[in-house]
């Protein structure tokens, strides 16, 4: 080895020092919240610490001279950080004839992924055949009907979700109890979820039917009961804008000019323009509608990711729920996070009405929550069992879809990094579902979801096939795709904004 090697071998080996004693700091300096966790979660925490302090500065540059001397590059490191750091400074300090230092990691390498594994297992059940799990939507039809929901669980269902939003209590439980009559029929404890529906930001009904929206339009947004056309002339255009309810009022108070408003799920994108707080009203321009018009109909869901929203996370509706949720389900997952907060709001609630351990899933949909994840999982972690959603319907709408994949890969980084599963969700294989037919884009999308430590699929005429088709698929995938990223770019939560 020449003295160029020497030294340049040497000025890697105090790069990795210095990334272990800052990754050392940032334990310390989380070393209150750490200690608030339960004692089985705390190596996670820890780890998570070392993570966000790797991530905080761009090491593509130092990725590349490890590669180039044969050493690990620090990628897919996510769920061992120091472990891996010790290693590396081992191995550069050998070849530079250094001392060593002495290891710093309180886990070895193969523990990270075996606590992972441990807490999937925990909220999801045990990975029957295979690590990813299906979790099914539960269709009305399935309840009080323990063939169907066999039929579901042979096709490969791991765990059977409840959506809150439709349905009442009776229809739940019918749900439930024909899912565990057939569970018990078959040897096999099935996980059962229910999703909160979280506060609905929705527009009010059409007074007289669809309003069709083109760019450059004008509409009005009013806190009153229903939605008015605008009157157009002959060419169309619309003389006066179409005014939109939309509730809750909070939205048409707190919203501001230049904040962007999506209707319907992104189909419609409009922008504010102007505000008249005294009447309670906000004028957008429509920038943006799919196929050039698309017909605005009754209580369709409202974004607006610029504006902090001042309402609770868990509803009155909610609370309702989560009655029910503590004597007939295993894990609840919470909509519309956008603070630790809320996460702590529910772990009352909970506490409130049982002593029962009762999972909970924070789903990510949000941008406050993309950028408060950090401090939403280690209040996850107060009460395990815990994981994350990527309700990725939701998210997209808020962030953009062209940075919804580099915000899929950052959260399931960082989740992997605290050694806490992650459900992957919304519109998986849709089309199958729905018409029998999948489509080239959504089986990559489905394989993708062998990153996660769970797949969600919804409800539809062809949902048996569909779950058939997951299994096999997630069979067939038999090593588990690395779930995080290659390179080690600054963190960054904010996702093209």
């Amino acid at each position: 080895m020449d003295t160029n090697d020497t030294a340049r071998l040497a000025i890697l080996s105090d790069a990795i020092r210095t990334l272990r004693d800052e990754a050392t700091a940032a334990e310390r300096g989380m070393k209150e919240s750490i200690a608030a966790l339960p004692i089985a979660m705390q190596r996670s925490a820890a780890n998570l610490a070392h993570y966000l302090a790797l991530r905080a500065t761009d090491h593509v540059p130092l990725q590349a001279e490890l590669i180039r001397s044969g050493l690990s590059s620090l990628a897919r490191r996510e769920a061992h950080v120091m472990p891996t750091l010790d290693a590396v400074e081992r191995a550069l300090a050998a070849m530079c004839g250094r001392t060593p230092d002495e290891p710093r990691a309180n886990i070895a390498i193969d523990d990270g992924a075996t606590l992972l594994e441990r807490h999937a297992a925990e909220l999801l059940g045990p990975p029957i055949p295979h690590a990813t799990r299906i979790v099914v939507t539960l269709p009305p039809w399935g309840a009080g009907d323990p063939a169907f929901m066999g039929s579901l669980i042979d096709a490969g269902m791991d765990v059977g979700r409840i959506n809150a939003s439709h349905g009442d209590p009776a229809q739940w439980k019918a749900c439930a109890d024909a899912l565990r009559t057939a569970a018990a029929a078959r040897g096999r404890r099935i996980p059962i979820s229910i999703d909160l529906a979280g506060p609905k930001v929705r527009t009010g009904a059409c007074a007289s039917g669809p309003i069709s929206l083109r760019a450059g339009d004008a509409v009005v947004l009013h806190v009153d009961a229903a939605s008015t056309d605008a009157p157009r002339d002959a060419d169309g255009r619309a003389t006066a804008p179409a005014r939109i309810a939309v509730r809750p009022r909070e939205l048409v108070a707190h919203i501001e000019v230049g904040h962007r408003v999506l209707f319907d799920d992104g189909n419609i994108r409009a922008r504010c323009v102007s505000i008249n707080r005294a009447s309670a009203e906000a004028t957008c321009t429509i920038e943006a509608a799919r196929t050039g018009t698309w017909p605005l109909k009754d209580r369709k869901g409202v974004n607006v990711p610029d504006t902090n929203l001042p309402i609770r996370a868990l509803t009155d509706d909610d609370l309702k729920t989560l009655d029910f949720a503590v004597a007939n389900v295993d894990f609840v997952s919470m909509s519309f996070v956008r603070h630790a907060a809320d996460i702590a709001d529910l772990h009352v609630a909970i506490l409130a009405r049982t002593k029962r351990p009762i999972g909970v899933v924070a789903k990510i949909e949000t941008p406050q929550a993309c950028h408060a994840l950090p401090e939403i999982l280690l209040q996850l972690m107060k009460m395990p069992p815990c994981g994350l959603m990527l309700a990725r319907g939701d998210l997209g709408v808020e962030i953009g879809f062209e940075n919804l994949p580099e915000a899929q890969d950052e959260i399931l980084a960082l989740a992997e990094a605290a050694h806490v599963p992650v459900i992957w969700a919304t519109q998986v294989l849709e089309s199958m579902t729905d018409h029998g037919f999948p489509t080239r884009g959504e089986v990559t999308d489905a394989a993708d979801a062998a990153r996660a430590d769970a797949v969600m699929l919804g409800i539809g005429p062809y949902m048996l096939d569909t779950v058939r088709f997951v299994d096999d698929l997630l069979a067939r995938t038999k090593l588990r795709r690395a779930r995080s990223r290659a390179i080690l770019g600054k963190w960054n939560a904010e996702f093209g904004a």
